[in-house]
């Protein structure tokens, strides 16, 4: 009747260790009692918010605008002031019938439609940058994400193991008690004492990945280090609701890389076509007027011209025309670009939708099933043990296959939200 009253006691005991998960501190921060995917999407609107490689870009966007402007801007008109015709031995006004001060305002007028092709290609280069803003923000977004759902499997999984380890130290008590009253051999309990050792070292392992983790998020977030970072005690389950060809179709619209290669073609189009209207003559005139005075017979009347100078475009074809194919080659290429980019996201959709359905299922199948029966499992194991109706191999397996089980559940429930960040940076929005 004693050793029955032991065992459920013992049972008890077991079934807690378990199934507790406890939300304690850690040394980067404390466990959430949340599920997180709210906590992960704030980390990165943060991130897109203070990085500086973000902002580094926002300036290059701005830049660019001023680059517009430049773009309109005419040539500055001439104005020269000159004292001319005047004799050598004598350089004084009067002294020659054809001295005097020359006064000229040039102005070059650029051939009709430099201006809004400068304009337009400025405009297209800004387009380009912003779109490179919009893919830097989907990274980073991605970037913080997975690394928060790996923090978050560190400490899930640093929880289970610390549970398993009291579980395995309950079993010591009971196998030692039996290795005294010499019921059991002492190698049973050193295979026990071994398994707690390997368990123990992994608790380091998952001490030094956290703070490798929350260093890396703290840093993308560009604050120090060691602020705390809270983190579900179990990462939400979410199923992909759609497949891989209406994701892809999505991100051919959404993307904004796709956008970026096809801005970036639409830009080298635009430098085409400026290059073509550069190598229209631009047309200069200009306007003189000659203050002279008395001379001799000659009256010192004041003298007016205009003129007007346009240049010969014989090296058109090598540099204006050169220019324009150059560019034109440059805009096939980045379609070429976008098209190679864009297999590439249908393949990683593809991929990535397959692993997340997976990762799901089996994440379903550990904690729903597998892991309620391996506990089960655990316990009648023990339970007979301490009755003599079951061997310590029995035990240990049972014992292991428990700890695998809910490692298991927790690694694909991680797995599963790591695939649907990798679905949402690859079609560059929220996916269901």
């Amino acid at each position: 009747m004693a050793i029955g009253v032991a065992a459920v006691l013992l049972l008890a005991l077991a079934r807690d260790a378990a199934a507790e998960v406890p939300a304690k501190a850690t040394q980067s921060g404390k466990v959430a009692t949340t599920w997180g995917p709210d906590i992960a999407d704030k980390l990165g609107d943060e991130a897109v918010r203070v990085n500086p490689s973000i902002g580094a870009i926002t300036h290059q966007v701005n830049a660019l605008r001023h680059r517009v402007r430049e773009a309109s801007a005419w040539m500055d008109p001439t104005f020269s002031a000159e004292y001319s015709n005047m004799p050598i031995d004598s350089p004084i006004p009067g002294n020659h019938p054809m001295s005097g001060v020359q006064l000229t305002l040039r102005q070059t007028f650029y051939w009709p439609g430099k201006i809004r092709a400068r304009e337009a290609e400025a405009q297209s280069r800004v387009r380009e940058s912003q779109l490179a803003l919009g893919e830097q923000k989907v990274k980073l977004r991605a970037q913080v994400r997975r690394a928060y759902y790996r923090l978050a499997l560190t400490r899930q999984l640093r929880e289970v193991t610390e549970a398993h380890v009291r579980l395995v130290g309950d079993f010591l008590d009971v196998v030692r008690a039996k290795n005294e009253a010499g019921l059991v051999a002492q190698h049973e309990l050193l295979r026990l004492r071994v398994l707690v050792g390997q368990l123990r070292d992994d608790l380091n392992n998952c001490d030094q990945d956290e703070q490798s983790l929350t260093a890396t998020i703290n840093a993308t977030l560009h604050r120090a280090t060691n602020v705390p970072i809270p983190t579900p005690k179990q990462t939400s389950l979410r199923p992909p609701q759609a497949d891989a060809a209406s994701l892809a179709q999505r991100a051919r619209r959404e993307r904004p890389l796709l956008k970026q290669y096809a801005a970036q073609a639409e830009s080298y189009r635009a430098a085409a076509r400026r290059a073509e209207r550069d190598g229209y003559p631009d047309i200069t005139l200009w306007a003189g007027y000659r203050f002279r005075v008395e001379a001799g017979t000659d009256p010192g009347t004041d003298f007016v011209s205009v003129g007007v100078a346009v240049p010969l475009p014989f090296w058109y074809s090598r540099r204006s025309g050169n220019q324009a194919r150059e560019n034109e080659q440059m805009a096939e290429a980045a379609v070429q670009r976008r098209a190679a980019e864009l297999d590439s996201i249908r393949g990683e959709l593809g991929r990535v939708v397959a692993v997340w359905r997976r990762a799901a299922q089996e994440a379903r199948t550990y904690r729903d099933e597998l892991t309620p029966a391996a506990r089960l499992t655990l316990e009648a194991t023990f339970a007979a043990y301490q009755v003599d109706r079951a061997d310590f191999a029995s035990l240990f397996q049972a014992e292991l296959e428990l700890l695998n089980f809910e490692r298991t559940t927790r690694m694909a429930e991680a797995t599963a939200a790591e695939a649907r960040v990798d679905a949402e940076a690859a079609v560059g929005s929220g996916v269901r």
